[in-house]
């Protein structure tokens, strides 16, 4: 009898309020829709509380009004009907589909981003909540979470933007090609010359106090506190062709470092040292050394000890320092448009076309780009892992 009565009910409301306003394809969905929400209606009713139902059926008014009413997209609204009853008992699902229905109503244009963004921000505050039944974790992280929002948003939103053959066709382009090489090329060499030298540097200024000790150690932040174009001249002046450095390696060894890769070396090694060497005092420091007093009371030598006991564990550390290296030298674009603007790297090339042709040309080039450094830095991570795991 119920379902009669439901029947009858929901019957006269949607000719009242649907039939009049859609087209009959539409009207059918509905009225479909509809009957799906009140076959899943009365199980409700029937298995949980008077509070669930009410809740059910507020969620039904919300989507009439925001959906139907306001937004007036009256497909999207019979899939939603549709959805929302299907799932409504499913809590984990539910709110995600929350999420969906505010992002296509609210924030149209943007509506996938924000769904991506706000469903994992959902994930991980829930996971937080589950793990430390502390709301104010949560309110914390929440907080927090804004500003992976403002850093991820631009990049899922270019990743949208592109086709699969904007990518291809960009690929294909032996220009960028070769800028990546580049870039690829020179970051790597770069990052393993202060690998060479960073290292050693490090060690001494974690395990030794000296005098000056804290003017060096305030140095090492210095090219991160330079602007980038103030960074090229100066190398530039330093050198630049008409340098004594730069007529030297000129006449000697018939080399351009303006211009040319020893120039972006150099302003990579400027810009990318300090990330390098203070992951690995950092990564020095925690090393306990009483292990390392004991290996040298065992007899073996400093560099022994060195080898042996004290590079081992911090190998992490400076691993993770030789990412960070990389990764800001593969960025690097204000000092390199002063004292090396050719050979192009990607970015300097990025940048150089989007000044000829404008957005839409370097859109595909800006996101092959961003693949590229992340598999890079996936790459490297998992090489850390593996040797983190056979140092263990």
């Amino acid at each position: 009898m119920i379902y009669l009565f439901l029947f009858v009910i929901l019957l006269g409301l949607h000719f009242i309020f649907f039939a009049s306003f859609v087209d009959s394809g539409t009207n059918a969905v509905i009225l479909a829709a509809n009957f799906l929400f009140a076959f899943n209606g009365v199980k409700v009713y029937r298995r949980e509380s008077l509070n669930k139902f009410i809740l059910y059926l507020f969620g039904y008014l919300l989507l009439f009004v925001f959906v139907f009413l306001l937004s007036k997209a009256n497909l999207l609204f019979a899939i939603f009907v549709i959805l929302y009853s299907a799932i409504f008992n499913i809590r984990r699902l539910l709110p995600y589909l929350i999420i969906l229905i505010f992002s296509l109503v609210f924030v149209t244009p943007y509506w996938l981003q924000v769904s991506v963004l706000l469903g994992a921000f959902y994930f991980f505050a829930d996971n937080i909540y589950k793990t430390t039944y502390s709301r104010f974790f949560v309110v914390l992280f929440s907080i927090g979470f804004i500003s992976i929002i403002l850093i991820i948003f631009p990049i899922l939103y270019i990743f949208l933007q592109v086709t699969p053959q904007s990518l291809l066709s960009a690929f294909k382009n032996n220009e960028f090609q070769q800028a990546l090489f580049n870039s690829l090329i020179t970051s790597g060499i770069s990052s393993l010359i202060i690998l060479i030298f960073g290292v050693p540097f490090a060690y001494v200024m974690a395990r030794k106090n000296f005098s000056g000790k804290g003017v060096l150690d305030n140095l090492i932040n210095l090219p991160i506190l330079i602007p980038q174009t103030v960074v090229g001249v100066a190398l530039l002046v330093v050198l630049g062709p008409k340098s004594p450095v730069g007529e030297f390696m000129f006449k000697n060894c018939r080399l351009a470092i303006a211009n040319g890769y020893l120039g972006i070396i150099a302003a990579q090694i400027f810009v990318s040292s300090p990330f390098l060497i203070r992951s690995a005092i950092n990564a020095f420091e925690g090393v306990d050394q009483k292990l390392e007093d004991a290996s040298r009371t065992l007899g073996a030598s400093e560099f022994n000890t060195f080898m042996r006991i004290s590079l081992p564990l911090a190998a992490s550390g400076i691993f993770s320092g030789f990412i960070l290296a990389l990764a800001r030298a593969l960025s690097e674009v204000g000092s390199l448009m002063v004292i090396a603007y050719h050979p192009m790297t990607a970015p300097i090339y990025i940048y150089d076309q989007f000044i000829q042709y404008g957005l839409s040309e370097i859109q595909p080039m800006a996101v092959l780009l961003v693949i590229s450094c992340l598999w890079a830095f996936i790459g490297l991570h998992w090489l850390r892992h593996q040797l983190v795991r056979k140092a263990k």
